[in-house]
């Protein structure tokens, strides 16, 4: 009797312990399964999130990034324009009657073809009103350079209240350049076989194929330095040589530029207080 109550007590403990074993078992798998949920859950949630921030936060960012471009481009001009400066300014260090131009750089969009079928002469829209509230002289004799990307891309002029570009190849477009390391001269002015056209260079002159042109700054449209093409070919003429040039720019379509006005210097602008009267 005394042995059936012992066996009956070490299975009745027997049995206990394979229950305890058994509910930590499944505790675990438990466990292990809500955890499991947990992450699908975290998972599906950052997945959600992100889809969120490519889609549908996309128009945001890309707004962003336009200002950040916008922004990047300008302090480049206005870098190299105050680079320019500098190097101005320590070479007449002791020179008496230095006079400085203040450069004013206004962001401006390409609206249309001034012409259909001609892509060289274009209308621009961009705020000029400080010109007439400020009273800086005539905004009719001044010529703006116009940059895209970096790099020049014609000329600007007033016109009957509305800003006229003249691009690369233009007939009216027509600046000052450096060619090469020497810096040699040249004046842009039309194109030839569908390149920029740069004339009156010197006959004596040593340019070659690949030298890169850049604007010289002397004539006041554009700040110095700014890329203008690369020389494809060279043709002596009458007296002084041709340059056939490959122009950086390109107009793909309507986009937005930069127009730099060079001729506003601080005296032409009226003090504040003239301006509240």
């Amino acid at each position: 009797m005394r042995f059936r109550i012992l066996v009956f007590g070490i299975v009745f403990f027997s049995i206990i312990l394979i229950i305890m074993e058994l509910d930590k078992s499944v505790q675990v798998k438990i466990l292990g399964t809500s955890d499991y949920v947990k992450v699908l859950f975290l998972d599906f949630k950052e997945n959600i999130e992100n889809i969120y921030n490519k889609h549908f936060d996309q128009a945001e960012q890309i707004e962003a990034l336009k200002t950040k471009v916008a922004d990047y481009d300008k302090l480049y001009l206005e870098n190299k324009s105050l680079k320019n400066d500098v190097i101005k300014f320590n070479d007449l260090i002791g020179k008496g009657g230095i006079t400085r131009a203040s450069n004013k750089i206004h962001p401006a969009r390409i609206i249309s073809f001034v012409t259909l079928g001609q892509r060289d002469r274009v209308w621009l829209d961009t705020d000029l009103s400080e010109y007439h509230q400020n009273g800086i002289g005539k905004i009719e004799n001044r010529i703006f350079g116009i940059v895209k990307d970096n790099v020049a891309l014609g000329v600007a002029v007033v016109q009957n209240g509305r800003l006229e570009g003249f691009l690369n190849g233009n007939e009216n477009c027509n600046y000052d350049v450096y060619i090469g390391e020497n810096r040699i001269m040249g004046i842009a002015s039309g194109s030839r076989n569908g390149l920029l056209l740069v004339d009156y260079v010197s006959d004596w002159s040593s340019i070659h194929k690949g030298d890169k042109v850049f604007t010289s700054g002397l004539d006041g449209i554009f700040l110095e330095n700014i890329p203008v093409g690369v020389v494809e070919s060279i043709r002596e003429n009458y007296g002084y040589v041709s340059v056939d040039v490959k122009p950086y720019a390109n107009i793909d379509g309507l986009s937005y530029v930069w127009v730099i006005d060079r001729e506003v210097s601080f005296g032409e602008i009226k003090p504040d207080t003239e301006q509240s009267e």
